[in-house]
Formats: structure tokens, C-alpha cells, sequence
């Protein structure tokens, strides 16, 4: 139980990194070559960054592995607080990446040297938030958590169901996670490269 667990908490995590990384390579090749990219692309990937997270991975985490944890043991408390500051903090920061891109994609004067300065800090901080779950929140728990609290932290990550619309709620973002693929341009995803 425990190691299907991690993997899907990792797995999550990974999903996130690929969108963030795509997401600064395609703001990368836009400040090189001077021209605007597909900000619907941008648009997509912004929108995973914040849903996925905010309707999936963190109420997951939030409700299975942090609470459980921290009824099985002292020594997460802090950090669990800091991350929990963390989720509200990305949300934050999430909204004025948004805001710098409706700007950028506006035309406005610095537009995309703006967008990519918001977009640094914010990966730099989502990055070290996922570093911090899994070096310091996930060791702890291997220590801490029963056999049964790994089942249903488990089942909590493997099964985002939405009654209302009778499917996994994971459907709506490997979707759009498939469609962010293809409409990246290569080499990064799938998609045409970007005309000249």
C-alpha cells in the first residue's frame, strides 16, 4: 500500500513538473525569438496548473496524508502548516501569473519579460514546495503511518471520483493534459514547431 501511495503522489507530482516545465520552454523560445506563442496553449497550461491542483491534489493531500499524519505523530506539524500556507500562497500566485499573461497577451510594453519574471518565482516556489512533500512530509509518513492509513491515502489518490458526472475526476485533466501535449510545439510536445 505504501509504495502505490507514494507513486501516486509522486505521479501527481510529476504531471505538474511537465506542465510547468513545457510551460517555461515555450515563454523561453517567445522572449528568443521575439514573437507572441499560442496563448491558448498558455491559457491550458495555466488552467491545469490551477485546477488539477486545487479541485485534486491538494484536497487529497489535505484530507489523507497530512491529517493522518498528523493524528499518527508530532513531528509533521510544522511543516504541515507551512505547506498548507504553501497551497493558499500558489493560489495567490497563480492569479497574478494569470493577470501577467492577459497583459502579455494584450501587448502590452514589457508584456512577456513580466510574465516570464512572475513565471520564474513561481516555479521556483512550486518547486520547493513538491521538494519539501517529498523529502521531508513523505519520509515521515513511511516512519509514521500504518498499513491502513497507506490504504486509504491510496484510495484517495487513485480514485478522484465525481458522482455528479459519474467518472474520475482525473478524466477532465489527463485530457487536457494530452491536449496540452499535442498543442505544444516540438521538441517539447507533440505539436507542429512554430512557423517562423
Amino acid at each position: 500500500m505504501r509504495h502505490e501511495a507514494i507513486s501516486l503522489i509522486k505521479a501527481e507530482h510529476r504531471s505538474l513538473s511537465a506542465v510547468l516545465g513545457a510551460l517555461i520552454q515555450v515563454v523561453r523560445k517567445a522572449e528568443e525569438s521575439g514573437k507572441d506563442p499560442e496563448f491558448k496553449l498558455l491559457h491550458a497550461m495555466l488552467y491545469y496548473m490551477r485546477e488539477f491542483p486545487e479541485r485534486r491534489h491538494h484536497p487529497s493531500e489535505d484530507a489523507s496524508l497530512f491529517a493522518l499524519l498528523m493524528q499518527r505523530s508530532n513531528a509533521a506539524d510544522e511543516i504541515i502548516r507551512e505547506l498548507e500556507a504553501e497551497h493558499d500562497q500558489g493560489e495567490a500566485m497563480l492569479n497574478t501569473l494569470t493577470v501577467a499573461l492577459s497583459t502579455w497577451e494584450a501587448g502590452r510594453p514589457q508584456g512577456v519579460t513580466g510574465f516570464a519574471e512572475t513565471l520564474k518565482s513561481f516555479s521556483e516556489f512550486y518547486w520547493q514546495h513538491m521538494d519539501k512533500e517529498e523529502s521531508k512530509v513523505l519520509p515521515l509518513a513511511e516512519q509514521e503511518l500504518t498499513d491502513e492509513d497507506w490504504r486509504e491515502i491510496r484510495d484517495m489518490f487513485a480514485a478522484h471520483a465525481d458522482p455528479l458526472l459519474g467518472k474520475r475526476l482525473g478524466d477532465e485533466f489527463d485530457a487536457l493534459f494530452s491536449d496540452i501535449v499535442r498543442m505544444t510545439p516540438a521538441p517539447i510536445g507533440l505539436g507542429e514547431p512554430k512557423k517562423s
